[in-house]
């Protein structure tokens, strides 16, 4: 199974004395000991997976552990969040995280951690990824070189987590990359984890021209305006780049425009697409199905596009108002909300009343799209179409493929879980 490594808790634990003993469990492959000797548990978490981190962090308390939580969900409903953990960290956790140990060990653990003054990126350290199972992941160095978007798309998370687009010093990140850890095949590959790789084009070609020096392949996301600047495509692909993650998100425009997605232009995907395969590139896009402005074709319609440009992966997923950005807080306001099951807000479930149709109707056509898009025949045309670095698209199609008709099999919901990440720290 493909699979990238974490970078949260390695990084954390490079913020943390030497005197304490970390390790770190990734739920994807590793049972967590609730009854480990850990004085301090930390957990990070995504919306869909906020009632596990809940679910866990009372276990862990009832055996005497003091828990505390930071990601996504907890930037995003930090009350709702602190009711379960010891503490919780909102937003960026580099300040923080020092400070929360510091109060641990001194016995007055704050309740609320908030960042009230900006990082340097030029200080970001080197994550721990000696603490990782490494040949468990089929990415280990996993890399951030920036941090945040300068855009803000009505749906989109980002915002609450990274307020400020920021990038590190090139030198640093390339530092980083050289000291990549594992196996040969491992330090071959890089993935960068950021929300967006090219927020500052003169950073961005800085950076790639620097990568070229080191020989690696790597992928990493964008977003698509990339392909209006055709030169910073090309030194992409001359420093290693093989395939990149895109939020599309719609071939519908007003669906984009009405979304705070200015900056996609649904006329240039298709010479876009066309010039990234050219480039050696790799196109992996996010879609989302059922905004206000979707009718009840934007299923095959989205369909016959993707396939037809040749799309080499695809993450598609219902439209999922995640809590408290403006999208929830609209539908919140029109009382177009179904429930406040955090578990559901995975984009395989509807969890609100679509415009243009039922939610059953959006729920039906998002598994038919999922299953059309990665079946035999669609995989074979789209990856002939492309023909461009199959070592990972194939593989990669291949897996959803099974996963989606092995659910449809058995009748469950379409999408995957998100696993719970946790660092456990003793010996204070």
């Amino acid at each position: 199974m493909f699979r990238a490594a974490p970078l949260t808790h390695p990084l954390l634990a490079a913020y943390t004395p030497l005197d304490i003993e970390v390790s770190i469990v990734d739920e994807a492959f590793e049972t967590i000991d609730l009854d480990g000797d850990a004085d301090l548990v930390a957990l990070t978490c995504v919306v869909p997976l906020a009632n596990r981190a809940y679910a866990l962090a009372q276990k862990l308390r009832e055996r005497g552990k003091t828990v505390v939580c930071g990601g996504p969900h907890v930037s995003l409903m930090p009350q709702e969040a602190a009711a379960y953990f010891d503490a919780v960290i909102i937003g960026e956790g580099d300040l923080l995280w020092p400070q929360l140990l510091q109060d641990f060990r001194a016995g007055c653990l704050r309740k609320y951690y908030r960042n009230t003054r900006a990082l340097d990126p030029g200080h970001i350290p080197v994550p721990r990824r000696d603490l990782l199972n490494q040949k468990r992941y089929s990415i280990l160095n996993t890399v951030q070189a920036t941090r945040g978007c300068p855009f803000s798309c009505k749906f989109c998370t980002t915002r609450r987590v990274y307020p400020r687009f920021q990038t590190r010093p090139v030198k640093h990140v390339v530092e980083e990359i050289e000291r990549a850890a594992g196996g040969p095949l491992q330090r071959r590959v890089i993935m960068f984890w950021d929300d967006n790789l090219i927020g500052n084009p003169l950073w961005a070609e800085k950076l790639f021209r620097e990568m070229a020096l080191l020989k690696k392949i790597w992928f990493g996301q964008c977003t698509f305006n990339l392909v209006k600047d055709k030169a910073l495509v090309r030194l992409a692909a001359n420093s290693g780049c093989r395939g990149l993650f895109f939020g599309l998100e719609s071939f519908n425009s007003l669906s984009l425009r009405n979304n705070g997605k200015f900056h996609n232009d649904v006329r240039a995907y298709e010479e876009g697409i066309k010039f990234l395969h050219d480039s050696g590139i790799s196109v992996y896009t996010g879609i989302m199905l059922g905004f206000d402005d979707d009718e009840k074709d934007i299923f095959e319609i989205t369909f016959e596009h993707l396939n037809r440009l040749g799309v080499d992966m695809v993450a598609p997923r219902i439209v999922v108002p995640y809590p408290n950005t403006p999208l929830f807080n609209e539908l919140a306001r029109d009382d177009r909300l179904l429930h406040r099951d955090w578990s559901k807000y995975d984009g395989a479930h509807a969890v609100f009343r679509p415009r243009q149709m039922t939610a059953a109707e959006l729920e039906g056509g998002f598994r038919w799209f999922d299953r059309k898009f990665h079946s035999f025949r669609s995989i074979a045309s789209r990856l002939w179409e492309s023909k461009t670095f199959p070592w990972l698209s194939l593989p990669v199609n291949l897996s959803k493929h099974y996963w989606i008709e092995k659910a449809s099999a058995e009748q469950l919901p379409s999408g995957q879980a998100y696993p719970i990440r946790a660092a456990f720290t003793e010996d204070f």
